[in-house]
């Protein structure tokens, strides 16, 4: 079978991983090079065993193994904690931080070179009785058996094919960036969700003595620099930084001074929190779609990469069945994933307003209260289908492609 990605990334070179052990693969990526920036990830058990199937042991990973998640007041007064540890050794495979880009060159350095065809900026997806085609800008095309949509939330697949809206906005977006902390926290393994009326503040380590840092603020289209204390937009000429360090330079939680006082406005970048409507039916014919094409949400689930990992998992499973079609397997692609896309679309819209909705005193209660690492491991498994193997075996004899 000949299968076309159109997209290379996380989700798009993962697919490519897996699908090249037993068929013809072409991947074509608009951009002119492989986009290894990007920020901060958690790598949750079936984001870590997923890779490991692909040959991205835990060790190839630098970044760090995380044991705890604290939802923390100014102050460093604890709200509610999260026993990361306990996770992974429930489902036997670590819970790393790390960057994108290193998980994508991990995964890109698995495939054959020239497998991915760069400048190749997708325009029109053609259907025929025998597969499918995509036409590119630069008026060339490739067919195949089967097309997989891995090209972002901005997707043109997605465009062409189901002809959904754009993912919507949310109204809030995250300011965020990797800096070099000189501070204990960066070498540690805990990560700091810290909470109060100014806003959101998520911090982490990545390795290397850096830390991954996210801003959760309110958002407007077209917006580069995050609004005022008084929550006034940005005026022209404001600094970034100098933004954030009048919202949230009196807090005094680990390791907020001391980040505030590192970070230039270099660092910075900006990501509107978006949300596609999930599709049940979200392929046509030989097309399907896969990672934020289909399913992009906001990042404070944490769970973007993992999801765009566990759509190649299940495409790699059903598309190596022997004497089932590439239009078939699909169709089975579909009924594995939307059952677990469905309730990860439903977490998100609750989750995506721009505060939590509780004071701080209610939090601490709650979290005394509720056993929430049960219930973490709990929602990590319903949103998986490689945690409950919920996918076709794959067969004993592995057919190479030259």
């Amino acid at each position: 079978m000949k299968i076309i990605i159109v997209g290379a990334g996380v989700g798009g070179v993962a697919a490519a991983v897996t699908l090249s052990q037993r068929h013809e693969v072409e991947v074509y990526e608009g951009a002119d090079r492989l986009r290894t920036d990007g920020n901060g990830v958690l790598l949750y058990p079936n984001a870590t065993g997923i890779l490991g199937e692909l040959g991205v042991s835990a060790h190839d990973v630098d970044g760090a193994r995380m044991q705890t998640l604290d939802l923390v007041a100014d102050g460093d007064s604890r709200l509610m904690r999260l026993d990361l540890s306990r996770l992974a050794r429930a489902f036997d495979a670590p819970i790393l931080v790390t960057k994108r880009g290193h998980v994508l060159a991990l995964l890109a350095a698995k495939l054959p070179e020239g497998m991915v065809r760069f400048g190749k900026r997708a325009v029109a997806v053609e259907q025929s009785a025998d597969g499918a085609a995509v036409v590119f800008e630069d008026g060339t095309r490739a067919e195949g058996d089967v097309v997989l949509g891995a090209d972002g939330h901005r997707s043109a697949v997605r465009r062409l094919v189901v002809g959904e809206k754009p993912a919507a906005y949310l109204g809030d977006a995250t300011w965020h960036g990797i800096t070099a902390l000189p501070h204990e926290f960066a070498g540690g393994s805990r990560i700091h969700s810290l909470y109060g009326k100014e806003g959101i503040c998520v911090v982490h380590p990545v390795g290397g003595g850096e830390i991954y840092w996210a801003f959760e603020l309110p958002f407007k289209d077209g917006e580069t620099v995050p609004p005022r204390a008084d929550g006034s937009p940005a005026r022209p000429g404001d600094s970034a930084v100098a933004n954030l360090r009048e919202r949230f330079g009196h807090w005094t939680s680990t390791p907020m001074p001391t980040l505030l006082e590192t970070i230039t406005d270099a660092d910075v970048g900006v990501f509107p929190h978006i949300l596609h409507g999930v599709r049940e039916n979200w392929s046509d014919g030989a097309v399907t779609l896969l990672g934020d094409a289909a399913h992009a949400v906001p990042p404070r689930l944490g769970m973007g990469l993992c999801q765009a990992l566990e759509d190649a998992w299940v495409l790699g499973r059903v598309l190596a069945q022997r004497g089932v079609g590439g239009t078939q397997a699909l169709r089975q692609y579909e009924a594995l994933r939307w059952p677990r896309m469905r309730k990860m679309h439903s977490i998100a819209t609750m989750m995506g307003r721009r505060n939590l909705p509780l004071p701080p005193g209610l939090l601490r209660v709650v979290g005394g209260l509720l056993p929430m690492t049960s219930y973490q491991k709990a929602q990590l498994r319903s949103l998986s289908n490689y945690l409950n193997d919920d996918a076709p075996p794959l067969p004993s004899r592995l057919v190479s492609v030259a």
